[in-house]
């Protein structure tokens, strides 16, 4: 057998199916299967499972004969063997033992039913009366395409009057959608849809004489190009009661692609995981134009006759983004330039000639050309389903092209490690999803709150309710994937009294129920004013209410499915002081000898009974509104020893002082207030282990402070700090 060594490659990769060498070689089936040419149609790939293929099988009498060819695993095939009716009846399945592979005659299909009397010369011409509402003398049915188990298109023509039909047959669960876009065409000035049966999955039209615009099919005139632009224009102008198309979908097809591909071609799965979030940010950067679609637009689904065009095969019409039909249009074109099937000058013709026939009846949807892109991708599966000519080179080209592309175009903020980023942008995403689940209706576009590159993200929702009532949602992303555990704490916080309504009035924001693909959680924003913008002032009430809310924090008897340690405080402490010695490397003395006396002091504290702590806290983490206090931000959330939060929030203001005053005592005044709302709320801790781990979390500015310039000039004050040495605590 030959194969490419792409192929080959890709066969290897591969043992649970030994077929597969086979399927890919056409030789190697036209000799299997004696016929003089072999052709394959698609090729559908399940990783590990199976693989099959529609064959065009040409026998040496130029008749031709469809089949379905099918590799299996070993275990499977044993199992398919067993089969009696594919081996007892008139229509029988050829089996090749040595490859693992069954060739399935269309009468067998098994989506198909309908299959066995219409392709069945006994009952075939009666079948076809009740199929098309006609009858005919001398009826002839050739297959024109057949994918197994999902299509087949046939042209049925009468020799005996000349009269031709078209007849499609799909799996009836995908009939309603194929039968709406046969009438949507006879709307459209296209073929009387002559009969159509939801049983059997068929519908039957008149045949449309005239030829394909395909450029490979024969000369491509622009004249005809332009006019297809309009005639695509004036249906977009249309009106029909059709399936929505959301942005979601489009979206889930761009994903599907590349998932599928980085299957086939392993070593590009990063580069297609990069294209696949570019393009999803480039199309969700655009709104998009609703309206009738075709759904699956290219020059040879319109069809010119006498100088006049229409448009065939509306089988997946929809509402959706007008854009997309302009793009896949032009990215068929662009793949058939690719594969140099059509003169570069002859394409740029061709797509202007289209572009310019939509514009003379309506503007072009100002998201073609991010569909354009959208649609390249779509189809850089097809080289190897079709098992094109070194399928893997022209892969590799198209990927090329649509990274050229993807540089001309505006796209919405994308992070490689946060794939869904540019959904959570999307209004067109993100509006349905509120309103559907939630009643709520987006009021301005959503917005980036913040961004931490590589690992997280957090979106701003501004929304209207029925009432006109005014909600602000927070949704949270995390590289990691979708974080579970923060927003089942902050429900039982809430349900344990911190709910911003006890007599406390201290709480954590609502969870808000939204499902969702971006793997997102979603809370209440909740209103007032950071703590932090309130430092300035220097009053010591604020800062009184942040320590009593803190106690009743810690105090709440949640416990956490996870433990932070005193051990873990320091191990963060030792790689912040090993980061800052890189930094200052003539400091690496002092700061080893500053790990040497933490670990000496954390190791002389008394024990302390664990409670929930916030882990992360410090003034940005407080919100106050009026009588309120709202504590946010409890992703680290852990069982611990309560010191850490309070020796932090200490740290923090200590160090916001030195910025400030270049001196740490100067936070004095508000640490005390602090420390007495913290005792009012009924919890007090003994005064050497918040001093330790004040003084352990103030070490990690040392570091911090390099990674800001207006920090920078506070770190040999850090390093200077006496109280650094001398513990006198």
């Amino acid at each position: 057998m030959f194969l490419q060594p792409s192929s080959l490659a890709f066969a290897k990769r591969d043992p649970c199916l030994p077929g597969l060498r086979f399927l890919l070689d056409e030789a190697a089936l036209a000799r299997h299967l004696l016929a003089t040419k072999v052709t394959r149609i698609d090729l559908r790939y399940k990783p590990g499972v199976s693989c099959a293929a529609g064959l065009r099988v040409v026998g040496g009498a130029g008749d031709v004969e469809w089949l379905c060819a099918k590799a299996f695993t070993a275990k499977r095939f044993e199992q398919i063997k067993q089969r009696t009716h594919w081996h007892t009846g008139r229509w029988r399945v050829k089996l090749s033992e040595n490859h693992l592979v069954a060739f399935i005659p269309p009468q067998l299909d098994r989506k198909l039913k309908v299959l066995s009397k219409l392709l069945d010369p006994e009952t075939g011409e009666e079948k076809l009366v009740k199929i098309t509402g006609r009858s005919f003398a001398a009826p002839d049915l050739r297959i024109m395409r057949y994918k197994p188990n999902r299509r087949l298109v046939a042209q049925v023509t009468d020799h005996a009057s000349g009269r031709k039909a078209l007849l499609k047959v799909q799996q009836p669960a995908v009939f309603e959608a194929v039968e709406q876009g046969a009438r949507v065409a006879m709307r459209l000035n296209g073929p009387k849809v002559l009969a159509a049966d939801g049983k059997l999955g068929t519908i039957a039209s008149e045949w449309l004489p005239g030829v394909s615009l395909c450029p490979i099919e024969g000369d491509a005139d622009p004249s005809l190009f332009r006019l297809a632009g309009g005639c695509i224009a004036q249906h977009h102008q249309s009106s029909f009661d059709l399936r929505d198309l959301p942005r979601a979908a489009e979206i889930q097809s761009l994903h599907k692609v590349a998932s599928d591909l980085s299957k086939i071609l392993p070593d590009q799965s990063e580069r297609l995981a990069q294209i696949e979030m570019r393009a999803k940010a480039a199309l969700l950067m655009q709104a998009p134009q609703h309206g009738l679609t075709h759904g699956d637009l290219s020059a040879d689904q319109i069809i010119a006759n006498q100088g006049q065009v229409s448009v065939i095969d509306w089988d997946r019409a929809a509402t959706g983004d007008q854009g997309s039909d302009i793009g896949s249009f032009l990215a068929r074109l662009d793949m058939q330039l690719l594969v140099g099937l059509v003169p570069a000058r002859a394409a740029a013709d061709l797509k202007a000639a289209f572009l310019e026939g939509y514009r003379d009846h309506h503007a072009l949807p100002v998201s073609y050309q991010a569909q354009h892109i959208c649609h390249l991708v779509l189809l850089l599966t097809e080289p190897f389903r079709r098992q094109t000519a070194e399928w893997r080179g022209l892969t590799l080209t198209l990927m090329g092209h649509i990274e050229e592309l993807l540089e001309l175009v505006p796209a919405l903020p994308a992070d490689p490690a946060l794939p869904h980023l540019a959904e959570a942008l999307s209004v067109d995403v993100m509006g349905p999803l509120v309103k559907d689940q939630i009643r709520l209706s987006l009021t301005s576009p959503p917005k980036l709150y913040r961004h931490k590159p590589g690992k997280r993200a957090m979106i701003r929702y501004d929304c209207q309710a029925v009432d006109g009532e005014h909600h602000v949602l927070l949704s949270k992303m995390h590289s990691k994937g979708r974080d579970i555990r923060t927003p089942t704490l902050q429900t039982a916080l809430r349900a344990a009294g911190l709910d911003g309504r006890s007599p406390a009035k201290t709480g954590v924001p609502r969870v808000v129920d939204v499902r969702n693909t971006a793997d997102m959680w979603f809370m209440e924003h909740v209103p007032g004013t950071c703590l932090r913008d309130l430092q300035d002032e220097g009053q010591p009430e604020p800062f009184f209410r942040a320590g009593a809310a803190l106690g009743h924090f810690h105090k709440n008897g949640v416990v956490p499915d996870r433990v932070w340690s005193r051990d873990q405080e320091l191990e963060v402490l030792a790689g912040a002081l090993a980061k800052a010695a890189k930094v200052h490397p003539a400091h690496q003395p002092r700061l080893k000898e500053m790990l040497r006396q933490a670990e000496d002091a954390m190791g002389a504290l008394p024990s302390q009974q664990p409670t929930c702590i916030h882990r992360d806290f410090y003034p940005d983490q407080v919100i106050i509104d009026d009588d309120q206090i709202w504590l946010i931000d409890l992703d680290l959330a852990a069982l611990g020893d309560p010191a850490i939060d309070v020796g932090n929030f200490l740290a923090h203001l200590a160090e916001y002082a030195i910025r400030r005053t270049g001196r740490s005592d100067a936070a004095r005044p508000l640490e005390t207030a602090f420390l007495n709302g913290y005792q009012s709320a009924g919890f007090d801790l003994p005064r050497r282990s918040v001093q330790t781990l004040k003084s352990i979390s103030l070490m990690r500015h040392i570091y911090i402070s390099q990674l800001f310039e207006d920090r920078q000039r506070t770190t040999e004050v850090l390093l200077k700090e006496p109280w650094l040495d001398s513990w006198k605590i």
